[in-house]
């Protein structure tokens, strides 16, 4: 059995053509976006867009309304000056001085009497000094021997206390002949010497006395 002949040629056409026409919308979309990827670029769509908002910027700008006449404020309103405080005048009372009475005073002056005399200081009684009894004291005759074999002279200040008895003791050198033998040889005579006393309104009394004792060697 024979199959039936069918003629494809209509479809076939059909078939490019729509291929064709894919491929042309393909190559606008392309072409579209390689302008759009340019235009980014260099810029030139920022510069579209910022047209863009000036125009919609100018269409928002709304007309200022007409300047009105300003109204003056309305004067401020008088004030009433308040009346001055009333001062009441002062009461004034006039006193009039009464008569001055003469008054005898009666001074009384009181006289002080001089102040009593200050008693007198009754001056103590002048002190005697103390007296050498019998000859008079020296120690040449009890000269050291040392001190004569040296050659040795001088003179010795010696101070000392005469008692009541007329005793020496204390004795000690005040002034230094410069050697040593003649200073004990003149502290060891005058300790044997004797006094009369010295006295203070006739009493004895003990007294502190200096003496010299002079050492020279003769030929």
């Amino acid at each position: 059995m024979e199959q039936p002949s069918h003629d494809l040629r209509p479809f076939q056409s059909t078939a490019v053509q729509s291929t064709e026409r894919r491929g042309i919308s393909i190559g606008i979309v392309a072409l579209i976006h390689v302008v759009a990827i340019y235009a980014l670029a260099t810029g030139l769509a920022s510069q579209l867009v910022q047209k863009g908002l000036e125009e919609i910027k100018a269409e928002v700008v709304q007309e200022k309304p007409p300047d009105l006449p300003k109204t003056p404020p309305p004067p401020p309103p008088e004030l009433q000056k308040p009346p001055p405080p009333f001062v009441p005048p002062p009461d004034i009372n006039l006193q009039t001085e009464a008569p001055t009475q003469n008054t005898i005073t009666q001074v009384t002056t009181a006289i002080t009497p001089p102040p009593p005399p200050a008693p007198k200081v009754q001056q103590a009684p002048p002190i005697t000094t103390p007296v050498s009894v019998g000859k008079p004291h020296e120690c040449q005759s009890k000269y050291p021997p040392l001190a004569m074999r040296l050659g040795h002279e001088g003179t010795v200040l010696l101070g000392m206390t005469v008692g009541q008895d007329g005793s020496v003791s204390n004795v000690h050198v005040l002034q230094s002949s410069g050697h040593d033998e003649l200073d004990q040889g003149a502290v060891s005579c005058a300790s044997s010497w004797h006094y009369k006393p010295a006295t203070q309104g006739g009493q004895p009394i003990t007294h502190e006395w200096q003496a010299s004792v002079k050492y020279k060697i003769t030929g």
